[in-house]
């Protein structure tokens, strides 16, 4: 999936939360490739603020798209 100009917020929101997912993939795979131990903590870090972001977009789907059944 790809940003279109018609998406919903909801998708907007769906697309971005996928994107987190694979960006903190991308960075663990780093870290945990990586030899150099410098390096390898700057991609722990960035892989544990990208599940960060995947929580504040989910509390954001949950908040203002899921209502309570």
């Amino acid at each position: 999936m790809t940003f279109r100009p018609d998406m919903t917020p909801l998708e907007a929101l769906q697309l971005a939360l996928k994107r987190e997912v694979a960006a903190e993939d991308f960075y663990q795979r780093a870290a945990d490739t990586l030899k150099d131990e410098s390096a390898s903590q700057m991609f722990q870090f960035l892989a544990k603020e990208e599940k960060k972001h995947q929580q504040i977009i989910q509390d954001e789907i949950d908040k203002n798209f899921l209502k309570e059944m």
